[in-house]
């Protein structure tokens, strides 16, 4: 399988096109590979191509790459978004790595009241878009996902509602087991499942939630960290994905 590169903007057929130094980095020197041989292209919004290295290297260490066919895959369906309290220190970055190999489209950070980190200061800026481009180069995915606005747990809650999304909280304490949640769901509904902080929601989160339509859903019997939870439901939920 060819190996898969970003390209921010995929030209047409025939056309070359210079990767970034790092990817250039990449195809030469980890995969040894060489003028000829063929990679994949992608831009993380759908844009796939097929292309190949001509050799012709750039004095800031970039390389060219000729494109010999292009598509345009559709979104992944359902949308899987992953509602998550914020984990302390670079466990965030595991978090988005690992759900995003295991399928989630949609990341949002939420707020609890056992929070341990602020969801509406989290810095969404280049680090994370990038974790998110490689982990979608990884899994050799045409969508990357989205890091999208967080906010306090039930402010996010009613805006998936309002946005069509079937909710589920993830919480051991009788729970259903998440696989029969989402054999009741309408296969295109986009769905959201809300992994709280390492001391659990509260129980007043957990009323509030309910009354917003939330189901409350078991990963499994045993406890987990944040972003455990995380690829645990993405692993699920995409279990369904088209």
């Amino acid at each position: 399988m060819a190996l898969w590169l970003h390209a921010p903007l995929i030209p047409a057929v025939g056309d070359t096109i210079a990767l970034s130094r790092e990817e250039a980095r990449h195809a030469l020197g980890a995969r040894r590979l060489a003028a000829g041989d063929e990679v994949t292209l992608f831009d993380g919004h759908g844009s796939v191509a097929d292309a190949r290295i001509t050799g012709e290297r750039g004095r800031d260490g970039s390389i060219a790459v000729e494109v010999v066919a292009r598509r345009t895959e559709p979104r992944p369906a359902p949308e899987v978004t992953i509602a998550f309290a914020v984990p302390k220190g670079d466990r965030l970055s595991t978090l988005l790595d690992l759900a995003t190999q295991a399928g989630a489209t949609r990341f949002v950070p939420i707020e609890c009241a056992r929070s341990v980190v602020d969801a509406d200061k989290l810095d969404r800026g280049e680090r994370w878009h990038r974790i998110l481009l490689e982990s979608t180069k990884v899994a050799k995915r045409a969508w990357a996902p989205e890091l999208a606005h967080g906010g306090a747990l039930l402010e996010v809650a009613a805006r998936e509602r309002d946005r069509g999304a079937s909710l589920a909280l993830a919480h051991t304490a009788g729970g259903t087991p998440i696989l029969a949640w989402l054999a009741t769901l309408d296969a295109a509904r986009p769905r959201t499942v809300f992994i709280g902080p390492e001391g659990g929601f509260e129980d007043a989160e957990v009323e509030a939630m309910r009354a917003l339509g939330a189901a409350t859903v078991s990963l499994g019997p045993h406890v987990m960290r944040v972003e455990t939870a995380a690829v645990a439901a993405a692993v699920l939920c995409a279990s369904t994905l088209r």
